[in-house]
């Protein structure tokens, strides 16, 4: 990780929850993430994950330097303590009889939550609401949940996220991976707007893909067969039959304004007998032939203008709404 903050200007994603780690990656030791352009530092306490600005108010030295005892972070540089509310509770270099320490230093502390396999950080004192997962299918004993990877984009999470929203380009990017089955051509479908994002749905011959997008960066794709052995859900090993369901989501973490985190996950109802890497086989080609696309457009983010390129209204129904959606929290008044 860097050294040197780099602040975006996108302080309206600070309402929401994204994801900063894997579980795995967050100890009771201090490990550092990037979220917004911002050093966080996270680490395990008793009161479950704690995230916190990674700068100590004394010298901005990057607290994920140093050592947690007790559930207290100890700043690396002059050992400067700190709770798991932020608060100063010991500095070494004052004798015992000195004064309180003032209320007033304090580390800035972050909403932080741990579900799905992932450590998940809101900024914001008042954040949005926490994304839900499709089907239960983290708790529900008939699918199989698990995660091929992450992948870090040099994009920006709007493009990234958009780019997953869009199947029109299925049988030119990832020809031979995931075309849809009746050919380029795009049918109407209808984007409904829910209370945390918008819904879509789209069916060919083979499949029928439920799209749920958690405003901003959080998106699902279900895909059901509809045809017994004509839509391969996920791995080309795996026969389909109607009725299989999987569930592909993609969760873009804006790091900075020009990179982006991406976790993935794959569902499945059915091949439970099929090992997890024989499932996500051709997953990572797939995510890489999307991240050439997504690093070559410029400008780096989408433009409130939405005049600025131009658009198709069937085949970029759903990104029409998703641009409009981001339009509107960037000039939200909080």
């Amino acid at each position: 990780m860097g050294n040197r903050e780099s602040v975006m200007s996108n302080s309206w994603m600070e309402r929401y929850w994204h994801p900063v780690g894997l579980s795995g990656e967050v100890r009771d030791q201090p490990s550092q993430f990037m979220l917004l352009g911002q050093r966080i530092v996270v680490f395990r306490s008793g009161n479950g994950v704690v995230a916190m600005e990674d700068k100590c108010p004394h010298r901005g030295t990057a607290l994920s330097g140093g050592v947690v005892t007790d559930g207290k972070i100890a700043c690396p540089y002059h050992g400067w303590q700190f709770n798991s509310h932020g608060k100063c509770v010991h500095i070494p270099a004052l004798p015992e009889e000195s004064p309180a320490i003032p209320e007033r230093i304090r580390v800035n502390c972050y909403n932080a939550r741990e579900e799905y396999g992932l450590i998940w950080v809101a900024m914001s004192s008042t954040p949005e609401s926490f994304p839900s997962w499709p089907r239960d299918a983290w708790q529900n004993p008939d699918y199989h949940t698990f995660s091929p990877g992450t992948y870090m984009w040099d994009a920006s999470a709007a493009r990234a996220t958009e780019a997953a929203m869009d199947f029109s380009h299925f049988n030119f990017v990832h020809k031979g991976y995931t075309e849809l089955a009746d050919g380029p051509i795009i049918k109407p479908y209808e984007v409904f707007e829910t209370t945390d994002g918008m819904q879509y749905a789209y069916e060919d011959t083979a499949l029928k893909r439920d799209y749920s997008l958690h405003f901003p960066f959080v998106l699902h794709d279900t895909k059901t067969v509809i045809a017994e052995g004509e839509g391969i859900t996920w791995s080309e090993k795996t026969a389909s039959q109607e009725g299989d369901v999987t569930i592909l989501t993609f969760i873009a973490t804006p790091v900075s304004d020009c990179q982006t985190r991406i976790f993935s996950f794959i569902g499945r109802n059915h091949s439970l007998d099929v090992s997890d890497s024989v499932m996500a086989e051709g997953f990572d080609e797939i995510m890489d032939q999307d991240r050439i696309v997504v690093e070559s457009q410029l400008p780096v983010e989408i433009q409130d203008n939405i005049n600025a390129e131009f658009h198709q209204r069937c085949p970029d129904a759903a990104s029409l709404v998703y641009r409009r959606l981001l339009s509107e929290a960037k000039h939200k008044r909080t």
